[in-house]
């Protein structure tokens, strides 16, 4: 397809024609040795970093979702409306009187 069969003519076609044909021209630019150890290094050092960070967040995310499963079961289990009961002692006191009975 060339430009302006369907897309039409406008300003930016020339500036993108240019573009697309540096793009596709081969690299000339050669890296020195210690130039792409170095590049290497940084690439790793970036890939390690963002595993580590996913680690941590799939990390986080069991830890939450357990604590999530483990409240939810113990809800389950002790009975959803049931409401706490306390003991025949406390029940005559208001907590001013249990702190001053203590």
């Amino acid at each position: 397809m060339e430009p302006g069969d369907s897309w039409g003519r406008s300003e930016h076609t020339s500036s993108i024609m240019a573009l697309l044909a540096i793009a596709g021209k081969p690299d000339d630019v050669e890296f020195s040795a210690e130039r792409r150890a170095r590049i290497l290094h940084n690439v790793l050092a970036r890939v390690e970093k963002d595993r580590e960070r996913r680690r941590l967040l799939r990390a986080f995310a069991a830890g939450a979702s357990t604590v999530l499963v483990a409240g939810l079961l113990l809800k389950l289990i002790t009975g959803i409306a049931a409401p706490a009961t306390p003991s025949p002692q406390m029940a005559d006191t208001t907590p001013i009187h249990r702190s001053a009975a203590e």
